[in-house]
């Protein structure tokens, strides 16, 4: 076994999956770490892989243990963070460990790890029946699905992972391989572990087949979720990253039952695709930039945002509420849609006459929570 087998070069748009990573562990740490009753987080990679790249670059359990330990905010944290981390090689797990070692190096106590060689569906398993057995909860989690492809992403096990209130999923789901394979009779017991048989008809008749996938395989996913967790609510938002041939490779799919890591993942999402389109692409990528760009921008993100946003206006004055609190529509955009911005989107729809604020004493372009917004 070579060193070639074990590493291997980074594309973009895995550098674009790291980053959201990063800002949203980042995000995602002093959200819970500094709460008032959970004493231990959990983070899992699932397919934890080498931990480095042929150019350098650092693997996923690298990054987010580089991110807890240089955390701004660590001397206000008060939870221990326990990384597990899963790959099925060994000669990758050993490689993981070394890298860990190399490129982190001391650790602070608050921050533990694992390296566990074994089955991503094998090792969770365990983990939740022995919580079943001793009757407790899982720790607030963010488990990491990073499989190389999508026989491994069984909808029980990650619904299992979900009916805990504080789990969250980051998942990568190559539906532009499922888009490719789809009609190849060598995968098709495989595919059907995902879609019934009417579902794989209808992607294979549809004329946006990526999105169809996409919205099967959440429909599908959150069904059991939901089944498993008595209906609760959940956010799901999909980053969507293309490679050289400007071809779909995967999705990144975040389900939360919680707004605060929604409006963080919003965050981190945002901070590749700053248009608000959510998607990445490989195409004319210049290597060694100093910033991810998005090529996938179709600039007209604001106007979509001020519609969703005057639409709900629109169904709140029907129902017989005039003036809708400011505070009440901030936490719309924040929890309701796949936009921020509140200041951009108020301001553009009162620039263009949609919408009257009722405040006193207010300064020129802000919209402060104590106001109320009412329709021109």
């Amino acid at each position: 076994m070579t060193i070639d087998d074990i590493i291997w070069e980074m594309p973009p748009h895995t550098e674009a999956k790291h980053f959201i990573l990063k800002k949203y562990v980042q995000a995602w740490a002093p959200i819970l770490a500094n709460g008032a009753t959970d004493k231990r987080l959990v983070y899992i990679d699932g397919f934890a892989g080498p931990g480095e790249y042929k150019g350098g670059q650092d693997g996923s359990p690298v990054i987010v243990l580089k991110s807890l330990k240089d955390h701004s905010l660590k001397d206000s944290f008060h939870a221990e963070f326990y990384n597990l981390f899963i790959e099925k090689r060994r000669d990758r797990a050993d490689n993981l460990k070394g890298a860990i070692e190399s490129r982190v190096g001391q650790l602070p106590p608050w921050i533990k790890y694992e390296v566990v060689n074994g089955e991503f569906r094998n090792e969770i398993s365990k983990i939740l029946e022995d919580l079943k057995n001793k009757g407790k909860e899982l720790a607030p989690c963010l488990c990491f699905v990073d499989p190389f492809g999508w026989s491994d992403l069984d909808y029980d096990l990650l619904s299992s992972i979900m009916k805990f209130n504080k789990a969250e999923l980051l998942i990568t789901f190559v539906a532009g391989y499922i888009q490719r394979f789809v009609w190849d009779p060598f995968h098709e017991q495989s595919i059907s572990k995902l879609f019934n048989q009417s579902q794989i008809e209808e992607i294979k008749n549809s004329t946006e087949q990526e999105k169809t996938i996409l919205r099967l395989f959440l429909e599908n996913l959150q069904q059991k979720i939901r089944y498993n967790s008595n209906g609760s609510h959940l956010f799901n938002l999909s980053f969507s990253a293309y490679n050289k041939g400007n071809r779909l490779e995967y999705y990144l799919i975040h389900l939360t039952k919680h707004c605060s890591g929604f409006r963080a993942m919003k965050q981190a999402m945002y901070a590749v695709a700053k248009d608000g389109s959510y998607k990445f692409s490989d195409f004319n990528f210049v290597p060694g930039q100093n910033t991810l760009i998005d090529y996938g921008m179709d600039g007209n993100w604001i106007n979509k945002a001020s519609d969703e946003v005057l639409n709900y206006l629109q169904e709140r004055s029907k129902t017989g509420y005039r003036e809708v609190p400011i505070k009440e529509v901030k936490e719309y955009i924040d929890c309701k849609t796949n936009f921020k911005y509140h200041t951009k989107i108020l301001g553009d729809l009162e620039l263009n006459n949609k919408i009257k604020v009722l405040i006193e004493n207010r300064r020129k372009g802000t919209f402060p929570d104590r106001g109320y917004l009412v329709l021109s």
